[in-house]
This record gives C-alpha cells, structure tokens and sequence, in this order.
C-alpha cells in the first residue's frame, strides 16, 4: 500500500479526531458553565435564573408531534394510495364494481361503444395517455353545460396529477346533462347518476366537486371550509325542517310543499330562478347559501330533473337530512342507511305523505335525531364526500374502466406525419 493510500485513508480518521476534541471541549465549557450558574432549583431570592443552554438544531431535531400524523390520515388530500383509499373508502365503489360485473357477463367496451354523436349536448369524448389527460371530442355548447364539463375535466385531471401510482391508458366518454340518455338507448359513457335500467352507465362524482359557480354555491373545498367555521352546534340550530328550491323540476316537489303548507315544524319555500344561475328580482330573501342551510336541525331533499346535486352539500352539515325514496342513483347512495344503530339519514315517501309524522318523532326524541345527525356528518362529511375519497374514486373508476374496455390508440398519421390525438387538457381549458 502507497504512503498516498495510507495518507487518504488516514484523513478521514484525523477529522474526525479533531471533530471529537472539539466537541469534548464544548461539552466541558457547558458543563463547567453549568456550574458557576445558580441552581434552577434554589428560591427567588438567589437572584434571576438562567436557562439550561441548548444544542442549536433542538428544535428541528424534535420535530413538533402529531403534524405528518394529521397530514397522513388527512381527508383533504387527493394523493392517497390504492390501499389507503381501499382501506379508508371500502364501500365507495360498488357502483363501479356493478358496471365491472355487466360488462364482464357481456362483451369488453369497443371504441364504437363510446361515440358521442347521438349526444347533441353535454358530452365529452377524452382520453388518458401517460398519466394525461386529453380531449378527443366534445358537443358542448351551452354555457351551463360548458361549466360542468370543466369541472368534471379539471377533476380527472386533478387525479391523475396527484396520483402517487401509475394509472392506466384508457379512452371514454361522460355526459354532464341532468337526463343524461332520455331514451335509454343503452349507450356506453360516464355520468352524474342513472336509472336502475341503465346498466350499460357508469357513475362518476358530480362536477360540483369541482365548482358549481353559482353565488349561493361555489367552490366544494370552500364550502367545506365555511362550514367547519360557522356551523353552530345541534342545540343552537333551528328546530324545523328546511327546503328551498323550484318547484317546477319535478312533481315530488309540488308535493313536498302540499304537504309542509303551514306546518310550523317547516320552513319549506320555493325560490324562482331567472335563468340556471341566477335567482328571479326578488326571490334573494327566500335563497339560502349551502353553508346557511346547516343552521338548521333537519334539511329535506329531493330529486329534481333527476337526481340533484344539492344532496352532496346537505350531507356536509351535521344535520338530519330527509329524503324521499329515490329513483335516480349516485355513487354515494352505497352508504346511506336508513334504520339501525348506525342510520344517517331519514327516508320517507315520494310524496311526502309520512314526512309530518316522521319529523315530529325526532322533535320528540331529540337525542336520537342528534344521533341521525352524528353519523350523517361521520359518515358523510368525515369520509365518504371528503375530498380524498373523490380522487379515490375517479383512480377506481379509471382503473376498473381499462380491465373491461379497449386499449386505446394514441397516435395517428396526419399529411404523413406521426400525432397525438385530441387536444391537451391544459391547451383545452
């Protein structure tokens, strides 16, 4: 072995010698420091005591506890793993494992499948390759409808991007209209909810999860946030049961305020709208914001052109949410309970007619209204349409879509040059 070798071999050694000394010495200052200072224990007449000193980096050798627990079981984030969402959602998806099971007992889903061209209004024909997402086609021109697209486009998007595993290429298509197949025709696309009979359907989380830009709603992380600040507690919200809406969207509703006219445990009103976003001169007093309806103790709802989107903000309040039995179906319907130890919401029929008597059991059994209303927010707003458990979803029902449908064909030839399909989300919006 070479002096050199021996030399470079040494040197670490030597520092680490020297670094030691040092550190010896330091260790010996304190200490003797320590000494000549009065004794933390003495009385406040030996004159003012001096702090211990303390290693320069303590504080970030010790991180502060409970902060990456609170983050690591956090449902506000979108970047959960398969097995966390498995684990914490377990009965999110069996929508998506129905629609699994039918096309597995008929044929694998075709690229004809998928077209749009039957949808004059409201679809969206996209793609994902390579962890993005891009736009194939779309028959979208009403602006209503061009905003629900978005929403539900920026909400893919948003799981792929925040998806700490590697998803699958897929190619499909969803629908954003209230009636999404009027003729039931058995088309093959995602949507908002669906009938019994629509089995070729495939549900997906509501564009609201996103936004809904109206002024009495906006953006879902914000309501959720104004929520948890201005909720009151169950003794201080008021004792009736609320309802506001158009009537004219579907007949339950007509019968809802038939059946709630001058009744004092109610306060059901119509609101008139002057067009899909903005309510009618005069109506602001009667509309209430999502956020003011958990002021009170029992919140009613009802269907509209066929499912409604209000049922998703209804459930974030620790309130008791009523509703009728219903015909339209949406993902989180898994996990609504009707009876038992463990219901959190109440069902009463389509028009209303058990809906007095039902009420005034809970006035009179406070205690078990507050408990309806416990596991409604436990169940719900703790969990199920927390934004952690969306992502979940959407990953869930990309993966489960790519094990039953054609592989899709990114590239083609345009004027004898090689390119990608469709237009990337990010140019698109």
């Amino acid at each position: 072995m070479s002096f050199e070798t021996v030399q470079n071999l040494r040197r670490p050694l030597l520092k680490g010698g020297v670094v030691l000394f040092l550190l010896l010495a330091i260790a010996s200052y304190l200490n003797n420091l320590r000494k000549d200072l009065p004794s933390t224990t003495s009385s406040a007449t030996q004159g003012p005591q001096v702090p211990e000193p303390k290693l320069l980096y303590d504080d970030l050798q010790t991180p502060q506890p409970g902060i990456e627990a609170e983050w690591s079981t956090s449902l506000d984030r979108y970047d959960m793993s398969a097995s966390e969402c498995s684990s914490k959602f377990s009965h999110l998806f069996p929508e998506i494992e129905r629609a699994v099971e039918y096309r597995k007992g008929t044929r694998k889903v075709e690229p004809h499948d998928i077209d749009i061209g039957w949808k004059a209004e409201g679809a969206v024909r996209a793609m994902i390759y390579k962890q993005k997402l891009f736009i194939l086609e779309s028959n979208i021109n009403d602006e209503y409808m061009i905003s629900r697209a978005l929403g539900t486009l920026h909400q893919i998007d948003r799981a792929l991007t925040s998806s700490p595993e590697r998803l699958p290429d897929i190619e499909f298509s969803f629908v954003v209209s209230d009636l999404p197949d009027p003729q039931h025709a058995h088309h093959t696309f995602w949507s908002l909810s669906r009938l019994v009979v629509d089995e070729e359907t495939w549900l997906m989380p509501d564009f609201g999860y996103w936004s809904w830009p109206l002024d009495l709603v906006g953006n879902y992380e914000q309501i959720r946030a104004e929520l948890s600040a201005k909720e009151p507690p169950w003794e201080q919200k008021i004792t009736k049961a609320l309802w506001r809406g158009a009537v004219k969207t579907n007949p339950v509703r007509s019968h809802l305020l038939q059946m709630t006219r001058d009744k004092e445990w109610a306060d059901v009103q119509e609101v008139r709208w002057r067009n899909r976003t903005h309510v009618a001169s005069g109506e602001t007093s009667n509309a209430l914001s999502m956020v003011d309806h958990c002021n009170y103790q029992f919140l009613i709802h009802t269907e509209g052109r066929s499912y409604s989107g209000r049922g998703k903000y209804l459930l974030n309040c620790e309130s008791v949410t009523i509703m009728h039995k219903r015909e339209w179906i949406e993902p989180h319907h898994s996990v609504l309970i009707a009876t038992g130890p463990h219901q959190n919401f109440v069902e009463v029929e389509r028009d209303f007619s058990d809906l007095e008597s039902k009420v005034k059991d809970l006035l009179n059994d406070p205690e078990r209204a507050k408990a309806i209303a416990r596991n409604s927010a436990t169940t719900f707003r703790d969990q199920y349409l927390s934004p952690a458990s969306q992502a979940c979803y959407w990953r869930h029902l990309i993966k489960a879509w790519a094990k039953v449908s054609f592989a899709p064909k990114p590239w083609v030839m345009i004027s004898g040059k090689k390119q990608l399909r469709g237009v990337p989300f990010e140019t698109f919006v």
